[in-house]
């Protein structure tokens, strides 16, 4: 191998986790506004249209935030396993 890419992941496995969290990141907030939304706000609690959908939405950034957090924490902590060769002295 290469002596700089030895500890990097390959381009297809770093690909992959990229679209994983970039659908998560879409998908979660999306499904969590309208299961809230319908669930929640409109059976239980029985809230106006115009209500329900205001917090839904409040619910829906709240997860974002964490999906997006959850993407930089494992962002940071795979930077953080990778081990950094010892410059060689000449």
């Amino acid at each position: 191998m290469i002596e700089g890419k030895a500890n990097e992941l390959p381009d297809f496995q770093v690909f992959q986790t990229v679209i994983k969290y970039c659908l998560f990141i879409i998908i979660v907030p999306v499904l969590s506004f309208f299961v809230v939304k319908i669930l929640i706000f409109d059976s239980i609690l029985k809230l106006e249209a115009v209500t329900s959908s205001v917090y839904s939405a409040v619910v829906a950034v709240v997860v974002l935030h964490v999906t997006l957090g959850l993407y930089i924490y494992r962002a940071y902590s795979e930077s953080e396993k990778a081990p950094t060769k010892p410059v060689k002295k000449d």
